[in-house]
């Protein structure tokens, strides 16, 4: 007879251990259950995260046009920025890189901001110059500014790079994800060559003295269009076209036009005069201008050199 609360007690005992487990598993379940959930949000947090940033990324556009300036070495840089989404970017840094194209080695320059534009920012640097003393492998052309949705800003430099050789430049945008904030950037790269940094002249007669030369073709429309010659002037024979740079000279001398078609003679002048490679890459070059020749202001976008 004792032993009956005995009985009941060991009973007790195991339905409270069958209760506790069966809790226990049901909160385990349910910690997985949640476990399972979050990760499963934070999955779909992160891809969306992934895809807003490629949206963004494939949103925003890099266009640069790059020519000579008029009377100097220096090349004139026109940058546009675009935003074709319908999201802010804040936060964003502009920066612009200049590399040698077979080393891809980083080249000191001089970068003079000519023109910005006007937008919200935050401890702007108004005027970007490289001391001599700096040894920074960029330049930074504006900071802390935000691209409005569907905005497009602009800005003019100058650069002047001491190196007479062709180049890469490389625009780089830079920005916090807006999902993360973690560092994103965008970039673009354009090619520097050695015409954009030659001046450009043509004159009705020439005095220089010419020995051998060889000769080459052109299309008339683009010699009158790529030298600026007057529209009331005729390019005649006996005329001649210049291409100028550091000290260095390459005279194209008019010998005959027939209908469109103008052959030149190509003399190299100057005591200093660079390399017959540099000679080489710059007559390339006109020629890579002349065959991408249209008449609407003689564009070509420069793609990057390889």
């Amino acid at each position: 007879k004792r032993s009956q609360p005995h009985q009941h007690t060991k009973e007790h005992i195991r339905v409270m251990e069958e209760t506790v487990q069966a809790i226990g598993g049901t909160l385990n379940a349910t910690y997985k259950a949640m476990a399972a959930n979050m990760e499963r949000s934070m999955q779909m947090a992160a891809s969306m995260n992934s895809m807003m940033e490629q949206y963004l990324c494939r949103s925003i556009d890099i266009e640069t046009f790059v020519k000579g300036t008029e009377h100097s070495s220096d090349i004139s840089l026109q940058l546009t920025l675009s935003n074709n989404s319908n999201l802010p970017v804040p936060k964003c840094t502009l920066k612009l890189f200049v590399n040698t194209p077979e080393e891809n080695k980083t080249v000191p320059f001089d970068v003079e901001v000519e023109s910005r534009p006007i937008v919200e920012e935050q401890e702007q640097e108004h005027k970007v110059e490289m001391k001599k003393q700096e040894k920074r492998d960029y330049q930074i052309i504006q900071k802390n500014f935000t691209l409005a949705p569907a905005g497009k800003l602009k800005w003019n430099l100058t650069l002047e790079i001491k190196q007479v050789r062709q180049f890469n430049g490389t625009i780089q945008l830079a920005f916090p994800s807006i999902g993360t904030g973690k560092p994103m950037d965008i970039k673009h790269v354009f090619g520097i060559y050695l015409i954009h940094r030659c001046r450009r002249e043509w004159v009705k007669t020439h005095n220089e003295k010419v020995a051998m030369s060889v000769a080459c073709n052109y299309d008339g429309g683009f010699l009158r269009s790529f030298f600026r010659v007057p529209h009331d002037e005729g390019i005649v024979q006996g005329s001649a076209f210049s291409l100028s740079v550091a000290g260095h000279r390459i005279l194209l001398i008019v010998n005959k036009v027939v209908g469109s078609d103008v052959e030149l003679l190509v003399h190299m002048l100057g005591a200093r005069f660079p390399k017959e490679e540099v000679v080489e890459e710059i007559l390339l070059e006109l020629d890579m201008y002349s065959r991408n020749y249209t008449t609407r202001d003689n564009l070509l976008i420069p793609s990057p050199m390889v």
